[in-house]
């Protein structure tokens, strides 16, 4: 599908025009990561870091899984290298992310790779994969979502991280739900006319997940789902193409 939006008036074409696209592709995910990054904050704070070292994290390191997980082994007194291990295993499916998108992207340039590398995270990358169909300028169009999701998490992390304590209700609003009804949004409308093998894939990968985690590995859950239901999904098109391909 092609999910491209018009630019807003203040935008101009080219580069410019892409770039706005992409912060108004973005505004999905600035609502999802609102809560979250406050929620981030609040733990930040609580196991010890100072409001300037929460937001630090953010700015730094942009990836909200690891930074939730970074907060609770150093409230735990975990060691330097258990640390950076675990966020390193966490964060390891976005080699799978840079690799889906880098085709699509059309960019030779290591600085640019390396930007767009740093401002991938899921719900970038979900986004990315649905809307870049067409986009005749995919890397700035790219950027721009990138910038709307850093600035959304920073911002959000730093209030949460100075209010601290008066934000610990956020859940019982629900806001927490924010990102998973973007991501079944998401699938949703790339399904199409193979709402069939769709369920398939996220059942597969459903089932892998919760076995991870059941197992004992919850740092391996999102990379092996994503694994498996990939796997399925290029199986199951390429029996459709062999098996029932349309007579000329």
């Amino acid at each position: 599908m092609s999910g491209i939006l018009p630019a807003p008036a203040w935008a101009g074409s080219g580069e410019r025009g892409a770039f706005a696209r992409g912060l108004v592709a973005g505004m999905p995910i600035v609502a999802g990561y609102l809560p979250i990054g406050l929620a981030y904050g609040v733990v930040a704070v609580q196991a010890g870091l100072t409001p300037l070292e929460a937001l630090a994290m953010s700015v730094l390191v942009f990836a909200g899984s690891a930074q939730f997980a970074a907060a609770g082994m150093m409230a735990a007194g975990a060691a330097t290298a258990t640390l950076v291990a675990t966020t390193f295993l966490i964060n390891l499916r976005h080699v799978l992310f840079g690799a889906a998108l880098a085709p699509r992207l059309a960019e030779r340039r290591w600085g640019r790779l390396a930007l767009a590398a740093f401002g991938l995270t899921d719900e970038v990358f979900a986004v990315a994969q649905a809307t870049l169909e067409g986009v005749a300028r995919p890397w700035p169009y790219l950027l721009g979502l990138e910038v709307a999701a850093y600035a959304s998490w920073c911002g959000a992390s730093w209030l949460g991280a100075w209010i601290g304590d008066a934000l610990t209700g956020l859940g019982d609003w629900g806001l927490d739900y924010a990102l998973p009804a973007m991501f079944l949004a998401l699938i949703a409308l790339q399904l199409g006319g193979r709402v069939g093998r769709g369920l398939v894939v996220a059942l597969v990968a459903a089932g892998v997940s919760l076995a991870l985690g059941a197992a004992g590995w919850p740092h391996w859950r999102v990379l092996g789902a994503a694994v498996a239901g990939s796997a399925v999904g290029v199986v199951m098109d390429r029996c459709a193409r062999r098996w029932w391909r349309p007579s000329s």
